[in-house]
């Protein structure tokens, strides 16, 4: 569990449901803690984006690697979450950690994903993050405050998953 412990400091707000939370298979955060800031190169234009690009959308955040079996599995998870939650203040936000361009289009093999994938060649943001090990993953409100984590694969887009994804972006 040491990835999810995160050397940020408390933001006020009252976060979400702590029960919907654990039933999502996440790991709540007391206060919503001010998440690191970052600029990392979006794959297929590498233009930079920061976390203030997803100021103002609820953002699950997931630290992968093509060359990883269970983030490979989660993947499409990941999607599929997306794909239920189109043209809502929600994203997804896929960061692949000591992997390049070239492994992440060869995994993709030519398709289309329904988010931004940023690249963290460096590991500096997973760093940031304390992403020891992929995948991790945290949830994000629209200041960029973080909610809650996981450490692990999960099907993101199970019941429980989409209950919590649906309370944060309702919450104002």
């Amino acid at each position: 569990m040491a990835a999810l412990l995160l050397w940020a400091t408390a933001a006020p707000g009252a976060g979400l449901d702590t029960s919907l939370v654990r039933a999502a298979g996440m790991k709540p955060y007391p206060v919503p803690l001010t998440a690191p800031a970052f600029r990392l190169p979006r794959l297929g234009d590498d233009a930079s984006r920061t976390k203030g690009n997803y100021r103002g959308q609820v953002v699950l955040l997931n630290f992968w690697a093509s060359w990883c079996p269970p983030c490979r599995e989660e993947f499409p998870s990941l999607e599929r979450l997306q794909e239920q939650f189109e043209g809502e203040e929600f994203t997804v936000l896929a960061v692949t950690v000591a992997d390049d361009a070239v492994g992440v289009e060869r995994f993709l093999g030519g398709r289309e994903v329904p988010f931004d994938i940023l690249i963290d060649t460096t590991e500096r943001t997973a760093d940031a993050y304390r992403a020891a090990g992929v995948p991790v993953t945290y949830l994000l409100d629209r200041e960029g405050r973080l909610l809650a984590g996981k450490s692990g694969p999960d099907e993101w887009d199970s019941p429980a998953m989409v209950r919590l994804i649906r309370a944060a972006v309702e919450e104002q």
